[in-house]
């Protein structure tokens, strides 16, 4: 007796994909890193703007130390000693 495959078409399963998996090689990229060029005139301008700025703070501390109103904070004064030595 001679027994043979039945000749029904093999059932497939829906919830399989059936797509031939193809691998994807994963590229490393280097990490971005910002970057920021500041021009010489830029540089120039801003410096100018901090000693503007610095002179008119010490022309204000300076008339009053000579007014007799300039008072130190002490508790900022301790903060910033603080701050650098520990």
């Amino acid at each position: 007796m001679n027994i043979n495959k039945p000749s029904a078409p093999p059932i497939v399963n829906p919830y399989e994909k059936h797509n031939p998996v193809t691998k994807v090689e994963q590229v490393k990229k280097a990490p971005r890193e910002d970057e920021l060029q500041i021009s010489n005139k830029a540089r120039e301008l801003y410096d100018m703007k901090t000693e503007q700025d610095r002179e008119a703070k010490v022309t204000a501390i300076k008339k009053q130390i000579e007014e007799g109103t300039y008072r130190v904070d002490s508790q900022k004064t301790a903060e910033k000693l603080f701050d650098q030595w520990f």
